[in-house]
C-alpha cells in the first residue's frame, strides 16, 4: 500500500469514526429528550419548545403506523368508523388535556383493558323497543335543533319530551344535550360528530346504537411514544398553544 492509499484509507476511517460518533451522540441526545418528555409533568410539556418539537418528530411515524388507519393521516377522523376528529377542540372524554389524551391512548375505549373508558355505551334504543320509529324521528328533530341544523318545530317539541323522559337520553347526554365527558357522550350543541350529524345517521344511531372502540396501546407502544402522541395531538388541536411556544423559542434552538 503506497502513501496515497494509506492517506485515503486513514481519511475513510476517520470519516467512519466521525459518523459513528455523531450517531452515538444523536442517540444519546434523543434518549435524554425521551427521558425528559416522560418525566416532565404532563401539564408543562406543551410549554417547552424543545420537547414539543421532539414530541412531533417522534409522534409522526408512530401515528402513521398505529393511528392513521382510523383517524386519517390528517387527523380529521373517519365517520364510517366513529373515529373522532383530533384537531377540533371538542373532546368526548375529559377536557382534552395532555393527561386526558394520554390516558385514552394508554387504555383505549371499550378495549377490554380494566382501565379503558367504557362506563357507558350508546344502546339500540329503537331495536330494544324503547322508542318507536316515529318517536326516534321526533328525538332526532330535537337533536338537530340543539345542533342548530334544520328541524321540524312540532316534532322537536315532542322529541325534547322524549329525550328527557321515555327515551332516557338525558341520562348520558345531560338534560340540555351538552353531553357528559365522564361517559364520552356527544355534546349535541357543538355540532361535532364522530359518526355524523345528518338525519339518516342520527336516526341509525338512535335505532341501532353505537359501539365505538379504540385499542389500548399500553403494551404496544413505549411510554415515550405514548407521551409524544398525546403532546403532539394536544398542540396540533390547540394552534394558539403551538404558535405561542414557537414565538417564545430562542432563535438559537430552532436549528436543533
Amino acid at each position: 500500500m503506497d502513501g496515497q492509499q494509506k492517506t485515503l484509507f486513514a481519511a475513510a476511517g476517520g470519516l467512519a469514526a466521525l459518523a459513528v460518533a455523531v450517531f452515538v451522540g444523536m442517540t444519546v441526545f434523543r434518549g435524554q429528550l425521551a427521558h425528559r418528555l416522560v418525566a416532565a409533568p404532563s401539564d408543562t410539556v406543551a410549554s417547552d419548545p424543545q420537547l414539543v418539537r421532539f414530541a412531533h418528530q417522534e409522534a409522526v411515524p408512530v401515528f402513521a403506523k398505529n393511528c392513521a388507519r382510523c383517524h386519517g393521516m390528517d387527523m380529521k377522523g373517519n365517520r364510517n368508523l366513529g373515529a373522532p376528529d383530533l384537531l377540533d377542540k371538542v373532546w368526548l372524554y375529559d377536557n382534552g388535556n395532555v393527561a386526558d389524551i394520554e390516558r385514552t391512548i394508554l387504555y383505549g375505549v371499550r378495549s377490554g383493558h380494566a382501565k379503558s373508558r367504557n362506563i357507558a355505551d350508546m344502546p339500540a334504543v329503537g331495536r330494544l323497543g324503547v322508542l318507536s320509529p316515529h318517536e326516534i324521528f321526533q328525538v332526532v328533530q330535537y337533536v338537530q335543533k340543539l345542533a342548530k341544523q334544520p328541524y321540524q318545530a312540532d316534532a322537536a317539541v315532542a322529541g325534547q319530551a322524549l329525550f328527557r323522559d321515555k327515551g332516557n337520553c338525558f341520562d348520558c347526554h345531560a338534560p340540555d344535550g351538552t353531553g357528559n365527558p365522564d361517559y364520552g357522550s356527544t355534546d349535541f350543541t357543538a355540532n361535532t360528530w364522530s359518526w355524523g350529524g345528518d338525519y339518516t345517521t342520527l336516526f341509525k344511531s338512535v335505532r341501532d346504537g353505537r359501539h365505538g372502540r379504540m385499542d389500548a396501546f399500553i403494551h404496544k407502544l413505549s411510554a415515550a411514544e405514548i407521551r409524544a402522541l398525546a403532546v403532539d395531538i394536544y398542540v396540533r388541536s390547540h394552534p394558539a398553544t403551538g404558535q405561542q411556544v414557537a414565538a417564545n423559542e430562542p432563535r438559537a434552538q430552532l436549528g436543533r
